[in-house]
C-alpha cells in the first residue's frame, strides 16, 4: 500500500519537474530516455538516541531512551540460490531505480533505497522506566519499577530493535551527470553524477522487548534527505556500470514497535552509503555520434 502511494506522490512530482525542465531547456531539446537500475549497497550509521515506549510481557509499560546507540546494517552473505533467485534477489539490501533525461545534463528519478539496521549488543547509557520483572528482576515485589536517569543498560539478549525487512528510503532525486571520457568507437563513455535526493522511509521493524517478539508491517515512519556521487561507464551504447557514494539522514518519528497501538518509537540517524549497480538505458537514439550510417546495427 504505501508503495503504491509512493509511486502516485513520486508520479505527479515527476511530471511537475518534467514540465520545468522542457519550459527552462526551450524547444531544441526533446528526448524520450529513461534509465532503469538495480544494485546492492553497505550502509553505515552514525549514533542516535532512540526513544521506544510500550507494554512489556507484565502488562506494564514501559519508556526508556537509549542514548548514543550504535547500530549497523544487515547485509546478506554472497549465495546464487538468494542473489539470482527470482523470488528471493529482493532480501539483500538493494538499491532500485529508474529516471528520464530532461535536460542535456539533468535527469530525474525515482525508487528506493533497500536498506537495514540493527541495534547492536551493548552497555549503553539509558532514561526512563519499566516493569523489574521484565528487566530480569527473579525477586522483587510485583510491580516494582526499573528506573533509569543516565544510568547504564545492557541491551543484549532478550532485547532487539532492527529495520530488519527495510529500512527503505523511497526517494525522488534530481541528478546532474558530466560526460568525461569516452572512447573513438563510442561504445563506452565514461561519466560522473552528483544528485540530491529527498523522500519518505518506510520501516518494517522486528522488536524484542524482555523475550516477547512483535515482529511489524512495513509502515510509513519518516522522511530522509541524501546527497550522492559516483561513476558511470556506459558500455555499448545501452548498458552502464555505476558506482556511488551516499550521505544523508533520516528522521523517523513514527516507527511501530507492538503493532498499531499505544506502542512506538522514535529516532534520527545519519547515514552514509555505498552501492553498485547496473543499468539499461531506453528509448533515445544511442547511434554513433556524427556518423550518418543507414546500415549501423540499432542497439
Amino acid at each position: 500500500m504505501i508503495f503504491r502511494r509512493s509511486i502516485v506522490i513520486y508520479g505527479c512530482c515527476l511530471g511537475a519537474i518534467f514540465a520545468c525542465f522542457a519550459e527552462a531547456s526551450g524547444q531544441d531539446f526533446s528526448s524520450d530516455e529513461w534509465y532503469v537500475s538495480w544494485g546492492y549497497n553497505r550502509s553505515a550509521y552514525t549514533t542516535s538516541n532512540v526513544h521506544m515506549w510500550g507494554a512489556g510481557p507484565s502488562g506494564e509499560s514501559f519508556d526508556v531512551t537509549l542514548q548514543d546507540a550504535r547500530a549497523n546494517d544487515m547485509p546478506e552473505r554472497f549465495q546464487a540460490k538468494v542473489y539470482f533467485h527470482p523470488g528471493l534477489f529482493t532480501i539483500p539490501q538493494f538499491n532500485a531505480r529508474f529516471g528520464k533525461r530532461v535536460a542535456p545534463k539533468w535527469w530525474v528519478s525515482a525508487g528506493w533505497d533497500h536498506m537495514k539496521y540493527k541495534l547492536k549488543k551493548q552497555w549503553i547509557m539509558a532514561d526512563g522506566y519499566a516493569n523489574a520483572a521484565d528487566m530480569g528482576g527473579d525477586e522483587v515485589p510485583p510491580g516494582t519499577v526499573a528506573e533509569w536517569s543516565g544510568d547504564s543498560l545492557w541491551w543484549g539478549q532478550g532485547f532487539n530493535l532492527e529495520h530488519s525487512d527495510g529500512m527503505n528510503f523511497v526517494r525522488f532525486s534530481l541528478e546532474h551527470q558530466t560526460d568525461v571520457w569516452q572512447s573513438r568507437n563510442e561504445q563506452f563513455e565514461l561519466s560522473v553524477f552528483q544528485a540530491i535526493g529527498l523522500g519518505v522511509v518506510v520501516c518494517s521493524t522486528d522488536f524484542t522487548w524482555a523475550g516477547e517478539r512483535q515482529k511489524n508491517a512495513q509502515h510509513l515512519s519518516g522522511l530522509g534527505f541524501g546527497v550522492h556521487a559516483g561513476v558511470r561507464m556506459q558500455v555499448h551504447r545501452r548498458f552502464f556500470i555505476q558506482g556511488t557514494g551516499h550521505l544523508g539522514g533520516v528522521t523517523l518519528p513514527w516507527i511501530r514497535l507492538q503493532g498499531p497501538g499505544e506502542s512506538g518509537a522514535k529516532q534520527s540517524l545519519g547515514y552514509a552509503e555505498a552501492a553498485f549497480a547496473l543499468g539499461y538505458l531506453i528509448g533515445g537514439e544511442h547511434k554513433a555520434k556524427g556518423k550518418n550510417c543507414n546500415t549501423c546495427p540499432k542497439w
